[in-house]
């Protein structure tokens, strides 16, 4: 929907309620952010839920493919592993760089 300013200017606005959202952003997205406005002449705010609608198409992930059974019985055996001292444990950053890494795999192959 849309409409004519006295001017001949054109004006369109959202059929649909919008929400508003308050993010804090660390000085270089802000930064980015800036400069995205500015060479694409759009508000920021546009290009932040363009961005986030973005995240969120691509972020869907498909459903665990395991049954119940078989991941109860999957979490059995690491805990008998770590209880008798035979599992191999990782540092949280090194298992987050590799989710990330396989997300990030998963996601190119998908686009």
């Amino acid at each position: 929907m849309g409409g004519e300013f006295e001017d001949g200017g054109l004006f369109c606005y959202a059929s649909r309620p919008m929400t508003t959202l308050t993010i804090p952003l660390d000085p270089a997205t802000e930064a980015a952010l800036d400069e995205i406005a500015a060479a694409t002449a759009r508000p920021k705010a546009d290009i932040a839920a363009e961005a986030l609608a973005d995240y969120f198409r691509h972020a869907a992930l498909p459903p665990l493919t395991i049954s119940d059974e078989d991941l109860r019985a999957s979490i059995e055996e690491q805990r008998r592993e770590i209880a008798s001292g035979t599992a191999v444990l990782y540092p949280h950053d090194e298992v987050m760089a590799g989710a990330r890494a396989m997300l990030n795999k998963a996601l190119e192959a998908k686009s």
